[in-house]
């Protein structure tokens, strides 16, 4: 193994697993999961021995070691389901919890999860660019949860390339890129029947660039974030036609204002519980043309709040941008938001927990590392799935009421 001089060097004393990670709480030494606790509260993580270094796209896991006990360390966080970064962590995922693989599909990006409400159902896509021969059918996943037998559903008329999906109301909800022929709209499902009524597909005749996620308040307003990666990956052939933003979409009238734009790139979408807050990751870290990724330009996630009127109403109107957190690794895609305000962003090789107040993540929920990616989750009571590269995963058994 090879380092280069920017390696930073602290010690050459090689230090045990014991004294890098922390002991677990006792009630998780006999968890049916594998756990670590990588913390700088506790013990000697602040400064490491020897030579490492590792890429933002990487999880700590994937560093590169000259110590043997940071070595050892690694192969550990490597091998676990959950990794505590916070006391907390351990309060709200539980002894109990498990990480289950439970639709190993190919590597291919697997987005826009939502539980079918009144059933075991979750509905989710397969998106990718068209000239690897994927990404343009005209069908999504059904997965039965509970008796983890998956099919295919074709919407009528045929729906393509959805990108984000929520629930409302007993219908679904979701934002597409558009497809070769037709740019991206929002659409409401009827999982009754599947029929696809679209909703909105301009801005004053000017065509959306490729939505890729989308969040609801409890008005039934529509918060969409206009991406290029549709574009960037090449599944639909047209330039978007302005900067990736996020609209907001009064659910009465249907109109779209553009609330938030940026030159990176615009991702996920979730609101706080009491919608005063919304928060956006920034994946600007992703170029198109060649595809590749840059480190030194944006990946955080960002909040706003929401500006009031005299009378206290709450306007389509953001304020006080504020960078809440930067991914430990990757960055975030798909997030949503517990009951109680807990951040659930896919960074990855898993899911980050985020405390919305400091912005610190709290643990992971890892799918395995390697090929497998975290690209967005779907919510249940005690549990939720994750989906993305490699397939479906189901974390069951929290502590934490999540809905």
């Amino acid at each position: 193994m090879s380092y280069s001089s920017s390696l930073l060097v602290l010690s050459a004393v090689t230090l045990a697993t014991g004294q890098l990670l922390a002991p677990l709480p006792e009630t998780f030494l006999n968890s049916s999961a594998t756990w670590a606790w990588l913390s700088y509260d506790k013990l000697q993580f602040g400064t490491l021995p020897g030579a490492f270094n590792r890429s933002i796209l990487d999880a700590p896991a994937a560093a590169e070691a000259s110590d043997a006990g940071l070595t050892e360390v690694n192969a550990k966080l490597n091998s676990s389901d959950f990794v505590a970064y916070d006391e907390r962590f351990f309060d709200i995922i539980g002894p109990n919890a498990k990480v289950e693989h439970v639709q190993q599909l190919d590597i291919r990006s697997h987005e826009a999860p939502c539980l079918v409400p009144g059933t075991d159902l979750l509905f989710f896509v397969e998106w990718g660019p068209r000239e690897e021969g994927y990404g343009q059918h005209g069908w999504q996943y059904l997965l039965d949860v509970r008796k983890n037998v998956l099919q295919t559903v074709t919407t009528s008329p045929p729906t393509f390339n959805v990108h984000g999906c929520v629930t409302f109301n007993n219908s679904l909800y979701v934002v597409t890129d558009g497809s070769l022929n037709e740019t991206g709209y929002l659409a409401r499902i009827d999982p009754s029947n599947w029929k696809r009524t679209t909703l909105l597909n301009n801005y004053y005749e000017q065509p959306f660039g490729g939505f890729n996620d989308l969040a609801m308040d409890n008005e039934g307003n529509f918060y969409l974030t206009d991406s290029k990666s549709g574009w960037g990956k090449g599944v639909v052939p047209y330039t978007p036609p302005t900067s990736p933003a996020t609209y907001f979409v009064n659910g009465t009238t249907m109109r779209p204002k553009m609330i938030q734009s940026t030159t990176g790139n615009a991702n996920g979408v979730a609101l706080s519980p009491d919608g005063r807050t919304l928060y956006l990751p920034n994946t600007g870290v992703s170029k198109y043309y060649p595809v590749r990724k840059d480190p030194y330009d944006d990946r955080g996630l960002w909040a706003y709040d929401f500006v009031s009127s005299k009378d206290g109403a709450r306007l389509p109107v953001l304020a006080n941008k504020r960078l809440l957190n930067n991914p430990i690794t990757y960055f975030y895609d798909g997030i949503r938001v517990t009951h109680d305000g807990l951040i659930f962003a896919s960074a990855g090789d898993g899911v980050d927990v985020i405390d919305p107040d400091t912005g610190l993540a709290l643990g992971s929920i890892r799918v395995g590392g390697g090929r497998n990616v975290a690209v967005s989750l779907a919510l249940g009571t005690y549990e939720f799935w994750i989906v993305g590269r490699g397939g479906v995963w189901h974390v069951s058994g929290l502590t934490h009421t999540l809905n």
